[in-house]
């Protein structure tokens, strides 16, 4: 190498470690402090807070604001001989017509709106069945909380079957992704036990955003060819594609929020030594 040629890799490494210390020193600590004080804090503010019985629940979801309206409306003209039992069983076959409308939809894609029909019914029963409980002041708090998420885990459990056992989806990567919602699940009622938070949506995305997800999924199914690709000497379509990257996020959101809390509950629990 030549003299100048020396001279300029010094220049370049001595570039690339003055930028890198810019980065490190100015540009991330800024980064940190809008998505506290933007995002973060935002989530915080716009999140919805409510008693639910003896703990308290908190949805920071996109759509949380506009659900509660809804709920504050809708409760109230509920007639008087449907009952939150009623909802709940409205709810799971809601689940039940989503699962058939992909079943369905893999050999003629108008049933496809089942799927969304499907969601819109679960979401009422789902939503409804507490809300009405506690508008009417005839909460069951053991019996409600122990049926509500019991029957959650069974309607995600068929749903992903229904998805599954289409032609647009692959079954193991369904049973993964109906895995991971579980172990989400989990960890939300382990923290409530602990902490008496009830946390329904992770950042802007709760049940009822996931909703919506699925809901414009079965829409661009319609529309859309189903197309395939080798990867790893397997054939993936766009759908199992989304659906791993969806997994790979979940995956990570899990992860993060259990070593996240983790740290948090050992600091609390040191206090008492």
């Amino acid at each position: 190498m030549t003299v100048n040629g020396n001279k300029n890799r010094m220049f370049e490494l001595f570039f690339e470690d003055e930028v890198e210390e810019i980065f490190s020193e100015q540009i991330v600590p800024v980064i940190k402090k809008w998505v506290k004080e933007n995002v973060l804090e935002n989530l915080q503010i716009e999140a919805v807070k409510y008693k639910r019985d003896e703990h308290e629940s908190i949805n920071t979801g996109i759509t949380a604001r506009i659900e509660e309206k809804a709920k504050e409306y809708i409760c109230p003209r509920i007639p008087s001989y449907i009952n939150s039992d009623h909802l709940t069983v409205i709810g799971f076959i809601g689940i039940l017509i989503c699962a058939a409308g992909f079943i369905l939809g893999s050999t003629e894609k108008l049933y496809l709106a089942l799927v969304i029909i499907g969601l819109f019914i679960n979401w009422f029963g789902d939503s409804f069945d507490g809300s009405l409980a506690r508008f009417r002041k005839k909460t069951r708090p053991n019996y409600g909380y122990y049926i509500d998420h019991t029957v959650d885990s069974l309607s995600v459990i068929v749903a992903g079957i229904g998805f599954g056992y289409s032609s647009y989806l692959r079954i193991d990567l369904a049973l993964i992704t109906v895995a991971l919602y579980l172990a989400l699940e989990t960890h939300v009622l382990i923290l409530k036990s602990i902490e008496n938070t009830f946390k329904l949506s992770f950042g802007l995305l709760g049940p009822t955003e996931f909703r919506i997800i699925i809901s414009l999924l079965a829409v661009y199914m319609y529309f859309s060819k189903t197309f395939t690709f080798p990867v790893l000497g397997q054939m993936f379509s766009q759908y199992d594609i989304a659906i791993a990257i969806l997994c790979l996020i979940m995956l990570i959101t899990f992860i993060t929020s259990m070593i996240k809390t983790g740290i948090n509950l050992h600091k609390k629990d040191v206090l008492r030594w």
